[in-house]
């Protein structure tokens, strides 16, 4: 064992710099491999919270509402009764809740006081300026089709708003961002595998003549091939955690630092738990990378 400990190092120290290029490549591809599974668990919690919440918004006709159903200007109470009614007795509808003007007014002036802008823009409207709203809770959050239709065209709805479509780019850019990472990432183990390769081949030649002599005193196929498979195997952990390092960075100043406090309200975040399942997954997959083509090309250049 200390013999393949000796051969190892002097191996590394004779391949210091294919061994630093192999470490980096795959840091990189194990990184971009980790963000890629990171953002595909971001996606899945941003569905789960927003699938959890309301998922239409329903607005009464104002008197300054410019829909079609609204040219009666503002909705009676006959129109609310019946909007009510077709809420409570449509079967994909889970729960509704109401919102008044003045609850609206309160949601717009905690958001909009917050800035100089916001508070001039507050200045001249008041809570006549805000419908009256209806917010729906669906059973299914991807079907909203139907029900849509169906109450955009009633007297006294100004208009229903989608909260799905409205965070369908979100969905479609951490989509965007996850196929990305993990392309890129397929593109950099494509090459990481390829280095593997011509390392051993080229280590095999220039240790071709100890490997003769190995033969010839009768030394084991695993013997030969010790040497190979612990030098991968130190390449694939120290990129294993490299890439963990900067999978901790990425939590630790982005996602913590900035995502969690100042966009906390948006969705909930990844937290650490799950970037350490993320770790482990792509631990695993390194030492597929590194173990894999080099007991395969150890026994096609070593013929053992």
């Amino acid at each position: 064992m200390l013999t393949s400990l000796r051969e190892l190092l002097q191996s590394m120290a004779r391949n210091k710099s294919m061994t630093i290029s192999l470490v980096v490549t795959m840091s990189v591809s194990l990184l971009l491999a980790s963000l890629g599974l990171l953002m595909q668990m971001q996606a899945d919690r941003t569905e789960k919270y927003y699938g959890d919440k309301l998922q239409l918004q329903v607005n009464l006709c104002t008197k300054n509402s410019p829909a079609e159903t609204c040219v009666a200007g503002a909705a009676d109470d006959e129109q609310k009764a019946a909007v009510r009614d077709a809420l409570a007795g449509n079967s994909e509808v889970k729960d509704f809740e109401v919102r008044t003007p003045t609850d609206q007014y309160a949601t717009a002036r905690e958001r909009l006081g917050q800035s100089e802008t916001g508070r001039k823009q507050l200045e001249t409207i008041g809570p006549d300026s805000f419908p009256e709203s209806y917010l729906v809770t669906l059973k299914n959050p991807d079907d909203y089709d139907s029900i849509k239709s169906q109450l955009s065209g009633m007297d006294g709805v100004g208009g229903v708003t989608s909260f799905r479509e409205l965070l369908g780019p979100l969905f479609e850019f951490l989509e965007k961002m996850q196929y990305a990472a993990l392309g890129t990432a397929l593109l950099l183990v494509i090459a990481a595998i390829l280095q593997v390769s011509n390392t051993i081949r080229m280590q095999a030649y220039a240790r071709r003549r100890e490997i003769g002599i190995m033969r010839l005193v009768g030394a084991s196929s695993w013997h030969i091939q010790l040497p190979f498979v612990l030098e991968s195997l130190l390449a694939a952990l120290l990129s294993a955690a490299l890439a963990a390092a900067g999978l901790a960075a990425f939590m630790g100043f982005v996602v913590y630092g900035y995502l969690r406090s100042s966009l906390g309200d948006v969705t909930t975040w990844v937290r650490w738990n799950e970037s350490l399942v993320v770790m482990g997954v792509t631990t695993v997959l390194a030492l597929l990378l590194a173990l894999v083509p080099t007991l395969v090309m150890t026994r096609k250049y070593l013929d053992v």
